[in-house]
């Protein structure tokens, strides 16, 4: 067996460490980011990294480093997916995740203000303001002393009432971490195989017999259809196989239409009338009498029936 390093850590005295820090430091995640098991996945990558680089610490200085792992966990730098904060811990909701992890260190994991600033790269003044920010407020904006003592006291019950499977579960973290093993986080890990019922068959069965009986009813009633004779023709058997024979020709009478008394008019004579060029004229009983009586009335009108008026005396002395 190799001897033990004198740069190791006791075994005793690093088990005994990270079995005094998960409980708190499984609730300090799990408030932190609002989801539990977002909170296990930065526990376990704080626990892995805080045992590779506890050798080089002196233990005065583990619980400040190993915070400061855990607050510096990507999980834990901003709110998860499904975070909520409900209950007596709703007042969690409000504050930065910045600003929240320094009121859980103070509250969860127990530190001063100066290990609190120191295991968030903060110095006291810029921890105490960021504390401030986090501190419930009353109705009117100010620090409310009674909201943050019932925020202590319901963050201290739920640390003393994690069930036994939540127990079990940290206590794998931390053996797994001492182990050096490391343990896929819960996203990461495939999901086991669903259990698939068993198929049954017979609605589809039926369902076939179904369209099956649908497709006969429909064959036959197109055979009756096709079997039906057609509009004047008949269907005669020949040579074994059925022909379309058409019926014999129509009879067709012809009657002679008796003679009429009023003879008939040509159409030819009439259209030689309409063709007529004094067809308007002679359409016209009036204007052909007056077209007959043409040349008097033209005599008549040049002077015939024009009255002769008296020859003037000067004029037979001027003859």
């Amino acid at each position: 067996m190799a001897p033990t390093s004198a740069s190791d850590p006791p075994p005793a005295a690093l088990a005994a460490f990270l079995r005094g820090c998960e409980r708190r430091g499984a609730v300090f995640a799990a408030l932190q980011c609002g989801d539990p098991d977002r909170g296990d996945v930065a526990l376990a990558a704080a626990l892995r990294a805080f045992r590779a680089k506890a050798a080089a610490l002196p233990m005065a200085d583990w619980p400040v480093r190993f915070w400061s792992l855990l607050a510096a966990t990507p999980q834990l730098r901003a709110d998860g997916a499904h975070a909520q904060w409900s209950g007596s811990l709703a007042a969690l909701a409000n504050p930065a995740p910045a600003d929240r992890a320094a009121l859980l260190l103070r509250l969860v994991g127990g530190l001063q203000e100066a290990e609190a600033a120191q295991a968030l790269g903060l110095d006291n003044a810029g921890y105490r303001d960021a504390l401030a920010r986090a501190c419930p407020r009353d109705a009117a904006g100010h620090p409310d002393a009674a909201g943050w003592r019932a925020l202590a006291e319901a963050i201290q019950q739920h640390l003393r009432e994690l069930p036994p499977d939540r127990l079990a579960t940290l206590a794998r973290l931390r053996e797994d971490a001492l182990a050096g093993t490391r343990i896929p986080s819960p996203a990461a890990t495939p999901p086991a195989p669903a259990v698939t019922a068993p198929v049954r068959r017979w609605p589809w069965i039926l369902l076939v017999a179904l369209l099956l009986l649908v497709a006969g009813a429909a064959g036959w009633w197109w055979d009756r259809q096709g079997a039906r004779p057609l509009s004047g023709a008949s269907v005669a058997a020949a040579d074994g196989d059925s022909a379309l024979v058409l019926p014999p020709d129509p009879v067709i009478t012809v009657v002679d239409l008796p003679a009429a008394d009023v003879p008939a008019v040509r159409a030819d004579a009439v259209m030689a009338a309409h063709e007529h060029a004094d067809f308007a004229l002679l359409a016209d009983a009036d204007e052909e009498a007056l077209a007959r009586e043409a040349d008097f009335l033209a005599w008549y009108v040049a002077g015939a029936g024009v009255p002769q008026t008296p020859a003037v005396e000067g004029d037979d002395a001027a003859r």
